[in-house]
């Protein structure tokens, strides 16, 4: 797929992944359209709190309305939490309002956008790619039953779409990023953690942000991949 300016929309802008990857593709002279629940000081940025099937369709009114040409979603918006199924010690079950949103905004949010966005490139007659974003922790991580079960779902999902929407010329993609060199990674993981994920990695080190971008290029470029996850954790 030729890759051009005005054609890519990104979900979760404000978070680090999200943030991050927009200021890397301004570097490279892109200009994506920004989105995300709290307000950017950015061009290209539309607010939205997309909570379900209805708000998501009337933000794709406004977008598809102001950028008749875009073709691809990277949707990179996500919660990530950390809590036991059953604490032992303190006899307490996961807490479900943290259960409930965990399950909302990484499956039930990204599925509504992912397919309401393809359904927009449809009615439009118009071939386009979506990029979701799972985690290497889909594989199973003690202490992220939750996350991990939702994670390992929208790479389902992926799988899925690719074959219901395989007539209509729209790819879907996942990324499962491992730790990537973020300040977001440094302010929620320990600094011995830190220490220990980098010293059981083949790769010795943690991922950037840059080599994120090449696996959006390589995703974006490749037009034979459909319906899997790039796992991008250096071997973890």
């Amino acid at each position: 797929m030729q890759l051009k300016k005005s054609e890519i929309l990104i979900l979760g802008a404000g978070g680090s992944i999200g943030a991050a990857m927009s200021e890397e593709l301004k570097r490279k002279n892109f200009n994506p359209l920004l989105s995300d629940k709290k307000n950017m000081k950015k061009n290209n940025f539309y607010k939205a709190e997309l909570k379900n099937t209805k708000s998501i369709n009337n933000f794709y009114k406004r977008i598809f309305k102001n950028n008749s040409k875009i073709k691809i979603l990277i949707n990179c918006s996500g919660y990530i939490h950390s809590e036991l199924s059953y604490n032992f010690i303190k006899n307490e079950f996961h807490n479900e309002n943290n259960l409930f949103k965990i399950f909302n905004e990484n499956l039930t949010i990204p599925y509504l956008a992912t397919v309401l966005f393809a359904k927009n490139l449809f009615l439009k007659r118009s071939k386009g790619l979506i990029i979701n974003f799972s985690s290497t922790n889909s594989n199973g991580q003690i202490g992220q039953a939750a996350y991990s079960a939702s994670k390992k779902g929208i790479e389902i999902l992926t799988k899925v779409w690719a074959k219901e929407f395989s007539s209509t010329g729209i790819r879907f993609a996942c990324i499962a990023p491992g730790y990537i060199s973020l300040k977001s990674t440094f302010k929620n993981t320990s600094g011995s953690q830190i220490k220990k994920v980098i010293n059981e990695n083949p790769s010795g080190r943690l991922g950037t942000i840059q080599e994120l971008i090449k696996a959006i290029y390589f995703i974006i470029e490749n037009d034979y991949f459909n319906g899997k996850t790039l796992y991008l954790d250096g071997g973890q």
